[in-house]
């Protein structure tokens, strides 16, 4: 059985809006919010805005300190082991905040002694990192100098300067063109092989869904959802599918049957000249009747696909269904 690197168990983060001292209101922005994080995986912490996900990353990392519950980190508490466990810990934030004016080794010299490294290993690992993340034909060059990309390379270049076991990224793609997404995820898959474990927040699910091994879907300050993205997908997959049909002879009448099914949903009605595209939401077995009641009332069916679900038709419909409850 793999052990879990890092545990949260019922994290409470509030957060007080005063008003000349006092507290006017309480944002309650964690809410015994509880799961874990096995060595080795790449973990695609999603949610939508405002959903917590910063919140938890800056408990994790002990920017903020929990209200009440427990986070560990290879089994030990971080309040008890505060530095060793952010030892432990590599960071990159979504806006990168470098010295503008420091060379890429200097930054990495400034940076490796808050880790309380020697100079020497310092030159050693920062040559090695500036290499493999293309930076080292920019040496010269001050950071200001710097494009978005370069910036956000030599940013996890500091986060992996101390060989952490955990490496957080939030939105680590933001701004970054087709090629440095491309580049970020073939070196982050890489690092993962040499057995660095991966906390992966982003907006942009087609890339979690490629990237990740296993998702967590927060919402209102609560874990809904966790487990590997295949197992996820298939337990949304026995709920609902999506499924295309080209049809014609699809009339208002057709529509009605169809809407009087509170199992089916229309999601699309879309005239394609030829053929009508008719995209619908529902439980695999109502499939034949589906056809049978449109084939009854003169529709002609051209062809009837189902869709594969996404990690987006996960999201969508976890945290739909979070928000309706």
């Amino acid at each position: 059985m793999t052990a879990s690197l890092l545990e949260l168990n019922e994290v409470k983060k509030d957060y007080h809006i005063r008003r000349y001292g006092r507290v006017i209101r309480t944002s309650n922005a964690l809410n015994k919010l509880t799961f874990n994080v096995e060595k080795g995986q790449i973990f695609g912490f999603l949610g939508p805005n405002g959903a917590g996900k910063t919140t938890t990353i800056k408990c994790i990392t002990g920017i903020l300190n929990c209200d009440n519950g427990t986070i560990y980190i290879d089994g030990k508490n971080i309040e008890n082991n505060g530095f060793e466990n952010k030892n432990k810990i590599g960071f990159l934030p979504e806006k990168v905040g470098l010295y503008g004016s420091l060379t890429a080794q200097e930054t990495l010299k400034f940076y490796g002694g808050f880790y309380s490294l020697s100079d020497s290993i310092i030159e050693e690992r920062g040559e090695e990192l500036l290499d493999l993340l293309g930076l080292s034909h920019n040496l010269v060059k001050t950071v200001r100098e710097y494009s978005l990309g370069m910036r956000k390379r030599l940013a996890l270049a500091t986060a992996l300067l101390h060989e952490p076991e955990i490496l957080i990224l939030d939105e680590p793609t933001s701004g970054l063109d087709p090629r440095g997404v491309k580049a970020l995820r073939t070196l982050l898959l890489d690092l993962n092989k040499k057995g660095l474990t991966i906390i992966f927040s982003s907006h942009i699910l087609s890339e979690v869904q490629e990237l990740c091994t296993d998702v967590g879907i927060i919402n209102n300050g609560k874990m809904i959802r966790q487990g590997s993205i295949s197992s996820i997908m298939k337990t949304v997959e026995k709920t609902a599918i999506k499924l295309s049909l080209r049809v014609n002879d699809f009339n208002e009448k057709n529509e009605k049957i169809l809407n009087k099914n509170k199992y089916i949903s229309i999601l699309e009605n879309k005239d394609l000249g030829k053929h009508r595209k008719i995209i619908l939401k529902l439980k695999e077995d109502l499939i034949p009747w589906v056809t049978k009641k449109l084939v009854e009332n003169g529709t002609k069916i051209f062809s009837i696909e189902p869709h594969n679900t996404t990690l987006e038709d996960v999201f969508l419909t976890e945290t739909e269904s979070e928000n309706e409850a």
